[in-house]
Order: structure tokens, then C-alpha cells, then sequence
């Protein structure tokens, strides 16, 4: 939410500064604050604040959600470090288990929902859940008794083992990281096919089903801790973490997703440790808990540091720096790990008065639950699975091709929200046959962790193509194509002084013959050195590809521009329009072809740049061939196969500023 704020300037706004919400735990360093929240009325108030943060959904406008939510997640940090610290052991012991349970639900939910999280989403789900969690907060405010009440006396065994506590300070410190890295990789199970993935034919593991793979081993990764054999706190184990994930971030398709899979092994095995160091670190919940989160909000920032540089006050220095921060955050957790205590979390809960057969059949039903919702999860990505497949090459072979460009702005709309229903709706209505998509790549934490290739994907029934991976600090291209992409190559641009542009080279069969596609998204236009590189690199692309050719990119230049001509004299393309001086940075070029149409359709807010499609006829004869010259702007005069859809109307002259989707300026044009 935070972050949408500083998408519509590309700068910071001073709303990160609500942040700080993460950092409520500070004040149970305060006695008389402590005191106060353990009251029961005190903490049925936090818990109610904190449900009803879920309805900021239903806010009338950004900031007032953003407000809402920073209240809700401020009171559910401080119920959280009052619950886990007060009560009976096995009320501890299934509170924190319920916290890490509640982690693998989530993520199951969002495979039902094709990567998106349902509470902020959709105002269905949103609503069911805002009123199934109201249920569970009235059922806990009615059976939760004072959380001040003194816990039993420890047994002598459990007595000794908690002489050597671990440290606050690095308990909080792991703890924050081990959050951080959990929603940073694992936070959907496509995140790690989107960190290996590379260009057709051998794109790696597609994220349904491998997704499955991830699911699998993260709950795997949970019941290792129970196992006598497991070396949880050993050096080795922490190697082959740390191996696993320099893996991940370095070794090529296949091989970088089983390294993801070793790591979710890794990663989920150290939340029981991990947890356990932290609420019985013997120290103030405050100090601990308010650690732990100053380390996940800097690793957040630094995370979006990485790909945001050329926009915030020292991004020179964290530039595509995420292998620093992977490191940073194995080694914290792996220093609490191997000089933290070696007991198990029901260990160091359990008390004199605890009943011993309750903590294990407490843990029995966990596994249950836990491989319960591995086989719902499965069951998702089987069902999705199979409906894609279905839904793909629909379409009848055709000699004529439409394509599209437009730049998604990560699925929100300009006034902050989830637009993605409407994105699909607007793309199908267009009957556009191959569409680029710029700023796809929300994979990122502080972009919700949404894999928007894949539910455009599916939800379309087009084949996809995720574009530079995850790992490569970029903010994303994505190809969508109604026929089979042969095979593709990723590009990271030169930018010296810039964000990182990205570009794809494509050949696609439409009709069993060949056509070749090069999309872009070019660097700011103040980068001129950037442009300059960029535009260099894409002639050399566009020259070498086939005959055929469409190039679709995002320029940042005027038409007749030093870039311009770069890409028209050698990249050897034609402009769809040359007479069309009203563009700055989406252009649409091509050599081969036959042109039929070029259309303009404006964004009507959902985002902040318009669709620009064209249509091109394949010729019989790729060498002996006329291309049309005439321009029309009268869709009665071509035949009626090649209309652009009478969806958004008919030729306009000038911006559309309504607050519709309609055509705009002096298009859309037909050639003859």
C-alpha cells in the first residue's frame, strides 16, 4: 500500500514514513503500557482494530486505507507480542503455531486465486473474510482469560535448558529476517520459478505446476525440526542453506529452482527455532519484537532500494545489490541458529503443570493440518492447470496479427487499486492477438508478491512469456500471445546511470509461419547516455531478426528523435504512422509486413498511459510483396475482418478525457 504512493511520482512522498507502524512494539518497553494491554477489554480493543484494518478495502479513497491499515498492522504487532509472550505454554506453543500455520494458508488461498491475495482483491472474498476473522476475534475475546496471569513453575530439565537464553537482540534480528525472507521468495509458490526463469524453448519450471514443488517443500520443511536425525542447528545445515541460496540467486533455470526448493527446506525448518529463541529470550517483548521488526522493515527497503535506485537518497549504493542482501539475512539467521539454544519450541514452552499429551497431540493435529492444505493446494494447481490447457490456442489461424502495447503500472489503477479484472476485460475487448505489458513484474514484496503474467495468462488463455526474471532488478516486460511463442531471449539493456531496461525477443507461429517480435521498455528520458545505449542495442536486435518483424517498445523519445531514427535507419523498420507526431514514448515499428490498422485507446485511469495496437497482414511472399500506403480513417472502406472493435467507438480527433475507454487522437486509421 506504501508503495503505490511513490509509483505515481517516482519519488518519495514522505508517506513511507508510515512504516513506522511496524515499530508499535516499542511501546511495550513502557511498564504502565504493558500492564495496560494485558488487560482482556485492552486487548479485545486491539484485536478489533486490528479486523477491522480488513475493511480498509472498502475506503473511499488510498490515503484513508493507507491510514486504516497502519492502525490495524500497528495493534496486530502488539496482540502478537502479548500473546506469544503471556499465557500457558501450550496457549504459547499453539499461538505461534497458528502464526506459522496461518503463513502456509495464505499461501495456499492464493493458489486458489492464481497468485493474488483474496483479501485485497476482490470485495467478495474480502468481505467473507473480514467476516470470518470477526467470528474467530469475538470467539477469542470471549475464551481468552487475563493474559497477565503467571504461567507454572518450569520443570528442572526445562529450568536448566533456559540457563543459556538466547540473545534478544539476535533472536529479533532472525526473526525479522526469517519473515522478511519467507515473503521475499516464498511469499506465492511461483516466486521461485519466476527467480530461474529464461527465454523459450527452455523457459524452466512454469510456475503451475512446480508451484506445487515449493508448496511441498516448505511444509516439508516445517516437520523436519520433529525428526530425532535432523540436524537443524548444525553447520552443515546452514551451509547448504547458504548454498541453496546462492544458488537460487545465481545458477541458470532448473538448477536455480531446486536450489529454491532446498532453500524453502531451509527456510521453513528454522521458523519452530527461530520462534522459540524469540519468546523465550527471557527479555522485554517490546525490545525484542520492536528488533525484529526495524530489521524487516530496513531489509523491505533495501529490497525495494535495489531495483528503485535511480529514485531514492542512496540508491547508487544498493543498486541490484540483492546478493548482499540475501547474505545479510542467511547470516543473522544463521548466527542465531548456530549460537541460540538447541531445544525444540515445545521444549522451551513446556512447564511443570504442562499436559505432556496435549502438546502431543497438539503437534499431531498440526502435521494433519498442514498436509491437509498441501493436498487443497494441489488440488488448486490442478484444477487451474487443466482449465488453462483448455483455454490455450483457441483462436483459428489467421494471416492477420494485431498487437498491443501498454504499460500495466503492477496491476493498480491511479487511484490505488487492484485493477487487474478490469486490465483482462479491457485486453479481451481490444481481440488483440499478441500484447506486450510493461511494468509487469510484481513479484516483489512491496508490490504484494503477484505473479500478473500468469493470471493474465490463464485467465485469458494466452501464452506467456515472463520476461527478464525476478532476480534482475528490473520492473518488468511480459509477453502475451494468443499463438505458441517458439522461442525468446531476455535482455537487460545497457544503463549505466539508470533503472535497468528491459527487452525480449520473441518469434512467434501464426498460421505456421514465422514472425519475430522485439518489445522494450526504455530507461527515463533524463538518462540521455541510458536512451542513447538502449537505442543502439535495439537496432542490432531488430536488424538481426527475420524478414518479419513488430517491434512494440516504450522509448521515452520524441518521433524524429535521435533514438527515433536510431531504431527507423538501422534497425531497418518502418513507423506504423510516421505522420502521428503526438507520442513520446510508445512506438509501434515494423519491416515485412503488410500494415491494415493503427489505434489509439486512452486509460481512462485504470492506468496512466494508453493502449496502441496495430494490425498487420503476413504476406504469401515475403520478398515480393506491396505495402499499403492510403490512410482511411472511414471503417466502412476496409473490410470488416480487420476493424479495430466498435467497443471504443469510433475516430476521434484529439485526448479522450472521459473517464472511458475509447479511441483518441485522429485514430484509429486504416491503410489501403
Amino acid at each position: 500500500m506504501i508503495y503505490y504512493f511513490p509509483l505515481q511520482t517516482l519519488e518519495l512522498t514522505g508517506l513511507e514514513g508510515f512504516g513506522i507502524a511496524f515499530l508499535s512494539p516499542i511501546f511495550l518497553t513502557i511498564n504502565p503500557f504493558w500492564k495496560l494491554v494485558n488487560k482482556q477489554w485492552m486487548l479485545a480493543l486491539l484485536r478489533i482494530i486490528t479486523v477491522g484494518s480488513i475493511a480498509s478495502f472498502q475506503a473511499p479513497n488510498a490515503k484513508i486505507r493507507l491510514v486504516v491499515l497502519a492502525l490495524g498492522v500497528s495493534s496486530s504487532l502488539i496482540v502478537q507480542a502479548v500473546t506469544w509472550w503471556t499465557g500457558s505454554g501450550l496457549q504459547r506453543y499453539l499461538r505461534t503455531w497458528g502464526f506459522i500455520s496461518g503463513q502456509i494458508f495464505l499461501v495456499v488461498l492464493r493458489i486458489w486465486y492464481t497468485s493474488l491475495n483474496p483479501i485485497w482483491s476482490y470485495q467478495m472474498s474480502n468481505r467473507v473474510i473480514l467476516t470470518l476473522s470477526t467470528i474467530a476475534t469475538l470467539d477469542r475475546i470471549s475464551t481468552d482469560g487475563d493474559c497477565s496471569k503467571p504461567e507454572g513453575k518450569k520443570t528442572s530439565q526445562a529450568a536448566k535448558g533456559m540457563t543459556c537464553r538466547p540473545h534478544w537482540l539476535l533472536a529479533g534480528a532472525a526473526f525479522g529476517s526469517l519473515v522478511f525472507l519467507t515473503h521475499w521468495i516464498f511469499g506465492e509458490v511461483s516466486l521461485v520459478s519466476r527467480w530461474a526463469v529464461s527465454g523459450h524453448p527452455h523457459p524452466g519450471p512454469d510456475p503451475n505446476p512446480f508451484g506445487g514443488a515449493v508448496l511441498l517443500s516448505l511444509v516439508s520443511g516445517l516437520m523436519l525440526p520433529t525428526c530425532t536425525w535432523f540436524p537443524g542447528t548444525s553447520l552443515i545445515w546452514w551451509v547448504t542453506g547458504a548454498a541453496s541460496a546462492a544458488g537460487l540467486l545465481y545458477l541458470p533455470t532448473w538448477a536455480a529452482a531446486v536450489s529454491g526448493c532446498v532453500l524453502a527446506l531451509f527456510a521453513a525448518s528454522m521458523w519452530p527455532l527461530v520462534l522459540g529463541h524469540l519468546i523465550s529470550s527471557g527479555s522485554s517483548p517490546g525490545k525484542t519484537m520492536t528488533i525484529a521488526m526495524i530489521f524487516y522493515l530496513l531489509d523491505i527497503f533495501f529490497c525495494a532500494w535495489c531495483t528503485a535506485f535511480k529514485f531514492v537518497p542512496g540508491g547508487v549504493y544498493a543498486r541490484e545489490r540483492s546478493d548482499v542482501l540475501l547474505g545479510t539475512v542467511m547470516l543473522i539467521i544463521g548466527l542465531n541458529m548456530l549460537f541460540g539454544p538447541k531445544k525444540s519450541l515445545h521444549f522451551l514452552l513446556q512447564t511443570k503443570n504442562s499436559p505432556k499429551l496435549l502438546f502431543r497431540n497438539s503437534e499431531r493435529y498440526m502435521k494433519l493440518f498442514l498436509w491437509l492444505l498441501v493436498g487443497v493446494g494441489f488440488l488448486g494447481l490442478g484444477l487451474r492447470h487443466k482449465a488453462y490447457e483448455r483455454n490455450l490456442g483457441k483462436r483459428a489461424p489467421a494471416t492477420e496479427v494485431s498487437a498491443a502495447i501498454w504499460p500495466l503500472r503492477f496491476g493498480y489503477d491511479n487511484e490505488g487499486w487492484t485493477s487487474l479484472e478490469r486490465s483482462a476485460q479491457l485486453l479481451n475487448q481490444t481481440g488483440a492477438d499478441f500484447i506486450t505489458i510493461l511494468e509487469s513484474d510484481a513479484s516483489k514484496p512491496f508490490m504484494g508478491n503477484n505473479d500478473l503474467t500468469m493470471w493474465l495468462g490463464e485467465k485469458l488463455g494466452f501464452y506467456t512469456d515472463f520476461g527478464p526474471s525476478a532476480r534482475d532488478h528490473t520492473w518488468g516486460i511480459m509477453v502475451l500471445s494468443r499463438y505458441p511463442i517458439v522461442r525468446s531471449e531476455h535482455h537487460l539493456l545497457p544503463s549505466p546511470e539508470g533503472e535497468i531496461a528491459p527487452a525480449i525477443t520473441l518469434t512467434v507461429t501464426i498460421s505456421d509461419k514465422l514472425v519475430d517480435f522485439v518489445v522494450t521498455h526504455f530507461g527515463n528520458h533524463e538518462d540521455d547516455l541510458d536512451r542513447k545505449l538502449q537505442a543502439i542495442a535495439i537496432s542490432k536486435l531488430l536488424k538481426s531478426s527475420s524478414n518479419q518483424v513488430i517491434f512494440l517498445g516504450y522509448i521515452t523519445s520524441a518521433p524524429g528523435s535521435r533514438d527515433y531514427q536510431q531504431l527507423i535507419e538501422h534497425g531497418n523498420v518502418k513507423d506504423i504512422d510516421s505522420t502521428d507526431q503526438d507520442r513520446w514514448c510508445e512506438y509501434i515499428m515494423y519491416r515485412g509486413l503488410i500494415r491494415l490498422g493503427y489505434a489509439r485507446i486512452s486509460h481512462a485511469e485504470l492506468s496512466d498511459s494508453e493502449i496502441q495496437m496495430a494490425k498487420f497482414r503476413i504476406p504469401d511472399d515475403p520478398i515480393n510483396y506491396r505495402d499499403n500506403q492510403k490512410v482511411v480513417t472511414d471503417h466502412r472502406e476496409v473490410p470488416e475482418k480487420i476493424h479495430f472493435s466498435p467497443r471504443f467507438g469510433s475516430y476521434k480527433e484529439g485526448h479522450n478525457y472521459e473517464n472511458n475507454h475509447h479511441f483518441h487522437m485522429s485514430t484509429p486509421k486504416y491503410f489501403l
